[in-house]
């Protein structure tokens, strides 16, 4: 899952542009980025406790 969100990141900045879009697409970006840091945290504590 935490892949899946990295690519939505990939694939909203690609075609995001700070000349021609408003800041939504970025915004999205962001999103998926910190869904990303925050099921790799999710699944590092989870592994700790096994």
């Amino acid at each position: 899952m935490a892949c899946r969100a990295v690519a939505q990141a990939g694939l909203v900045a690609g075609t995001a542009s700070l000349d021609e879009e408003r800041a939504f697409p970025l915004l999205l970006v962001a999103g998926w980025l910190t869904t990303a840091a925050d099921l790799m945290l999710e699944q590092a504590l989870l592994d700790s406790l096994a």
